[in-house]
């Protein structure tokens, strides 16, 4: 197997691990927005960092060094594609985003859980306490930002202005699924939701 070949391999690898703990940790949360059992909200805080820590984080290093090592291998200039510029501007949006804002957020989520699991119980102040408005924006922006990203590597659009419109195309989706996934998650369907 020659060093192209086996940077792509890594490349795929980091996409695949980045994606799945990507989509781990929405299965996760929305456990935790529909359940009112504080022992399935604690679980799925807790998974949530798992996954996160797993999954997501160890994908995204490997995605970084692959794909730092392929812009090279190519001899591409980090400017010289649209997509290209996507994809790495995205990524690292993403990555600071994701150890910044996500980080902290999932942290928080633990702790509070771990407060409620102590109470024996899931107030509406304590699921309020665990999520701030921007960590569930940023939670619900993570998914169609990675398809954009996946979008530029796939079909490498050659305008700017598709990539441009990929990205306002991923933004209405996480502002919907902000607004409506835990609306829709937290509808009463009994005593305990699972």
């Amino acid at each position: 197997m020659d060093y192209y070949t086996l940077v792509r391999f890594a490349h795929i690898v980091g996409f695949i691990l980045l994606g799945g703990g990507l989509l781990a940790v929405f299965v996760s949360e929305l456990r935790a927005y529909r359940t009112r059992d504080v022992r399935i909200f604690a679980e799925a805080a807790r998974y949530t960092a798992v996954f996160y820590d797993a999954l997501t984080l160890p994908g995204a290093v490997i995605l970084a060094l692959s794909g730092f090592l392929l812009i090279f291998e190519m001899g591409l200039g980090f400017f010289d594609e649209p997509w290209l510029v996507g994809m790495w501007g995205l990524f690292l949006f993403e990555f600071f985003e994701g150890n910044i804002v996500t980080r902290i957020q999932y942290r928080r989520t633990l702790r509070e859980s771990v407060k409620a699991l102590e109470q024996g119980r899931l107030t509406e102040e304590a699921r309020g306490e665990a999520r701030t408005l921007l960590g569930r924006i940023t939670h619900f922006l993570d998914i169609p930002l990675f398809l954009v990203i996946v979008y530029c590597g796939a079909i490498r659009p050659a305008a700017s202005n598709h990539v441009v419109i990929a990205i306002i195309v991923a933004l209405v989706a996480a502002l919907i699924l902000t607004i409506t996934v835990p609306r829709f998650a937290r509808r009463e369907t009994g005593p305990e939701q699972v």
